[in-house]
Formats: structure tokens, sequence, C-alpha cells
């Protein structure tokens, strides 16, 4: 939800501000002190008003306003980032400068939103999977967990099938110790953050053998 304390006494700012409220209801921040206002952002692909439904990336952007915006430019900063690599991170943090720059003296909140969201329209991640260490091709071949770790969906459906051989032997060694004992469950804990419990997918299995076989 969009929250705004204290605005800036700025009109052109402040327009600004409600046009934003009213396209984009997401997340989105504002907050001003001592004239100086403050500006968050949550970035996910998409490019005019359409918007990626499985999103890979995404960011924040904090903008900073100053009482003479926007006849100085606003300062940015890019945090809480998930996909991008940092050589990516690093090249819209110079590219979004100099769109500021070049736009000084004008309202300018709109054209690093949507700039920043064209930037990752292909929803795409540049990191490369933990598993493989290999970059993504398209956005089909990612698997995303909760926590924003990547792999491929072959990678990840090895590391399932692995797994589960793994269990199994560890299943038959429990029986022939004790035909009685409980059962236990197959655990599947993230390979990068061992915490993180992701659920089994007989597909995913299925596209790595066969991988493994063409």
């Amino acid at each position: 939800m969009m929250e705004t304390r204290n605005p800036a006494n700025n009109s052109c700012l402040l327009d600004e501000i409600t046009l934003l409220r009213e396209t984009y209801p997401g997340e989105f921040s504002a907050s001003s002190n001592l004239g100086t206002t403050t500006l968050s952002f949550l970035i996910s692909p998409g490019v005019g008003f359409t918007v990626s439904s499985n999103k890979l990336i995404d960011f924040k952007i904090q903008i900073t306003c100053n009482p003479e915006y926007p006849a100085t430019s606003p300062n940015l900063t890019i945090y809480e980032v998930h996909g991008l690599a940092d050589r990516d991170v690093r090249r819209l943090t110079i590219l979004l400068n100099e769109l500021v720059a070049e736009r000084k003296g004008d309202p300018v909140l709109f054209d690093i939103i949507d700039f920043s969201r064209e930037f990752i329209a292909k929803n795409v991640p540049t990191v490369n999977c933990a598993i493989c260490l290999c970059g993504f091709a398209q956005e089909s071949d990612v698997y995303c967990t909760p926590e924003f770790h990547y792999f491929h969906n072959t990678c990840i459906g090895q590391y399932m099938h692995h797994r589960e051989k793994e269990h199994q032997q560890e299943l038959a060694e429990l029986r022939e110790k004790d035909p009685y004992c409980k059962l236990v469950p197959l655990r599947l804990p993230c390979p990068v953050c061992r915490v993180e419990e992701l659920p089994y997918s007989e597909s995913l299995v299925q596209l790595a053998h066969q991988k493994q076989h063409l």
C-alpha cells in the first residue's frame, strides 16, 4: 500500500506522488523530513501497465528529493536486489543517474520507475544458477525459491532425484535394522541456505531425466 507521511510542501512533487499512487498501487511509500522527501518503490518486471505474473527479479529504489526538486536532481539508491548481478545493478545505477541529470528541471519520478521496470522487463535473472554456476537463457528455465535462490529447472530436478535416491537408501537401511521403525519423510532442503524446504516435483525430476538422455 502507498503510505504518505508529512509530504514536502512542493506542489510538483505532490502531484507526482498522487499520480504514482493511482498508477502503481503496489509497494510504495513516501515520507518527508525538514523539506526532504524520501520515496521507496518496489520495482518488478513490466512495461507500461503490463506486469509479469511470475516475478523472478525485483528490487527497491529509494528516491530522495530535496526542497528544490525538480530544479535539483533527486538522489537514487538501489537496494534489496533479487535476481540481478552486481554488474547490472551498477549499470542500472549509472543509467538512472544519467537520466535524472538529463531531465534536471523536469518532473522525473515516473521516468525513473518506468526505466527501472523496463530494465528488468525480460524477467530473466542475471545471476547464475547456484548448482551449475551457469547463466539463464530464458524465463522458463528458471526455478526460484521464495527466498530468491535461483536454479535451472533441470539442475534442481537432478538435485531432487539425487535426494530421493539417498532417501530410499536411508529407508532401506532403517528397515533392515528395524522393520517396524517410523519412516522419515523425504526432505528437500534448499541447496543454498539448507533452511528452506522445497516441494518435491515429479515434473522437474522427469525434465532432468529427459535432459540426461538427450
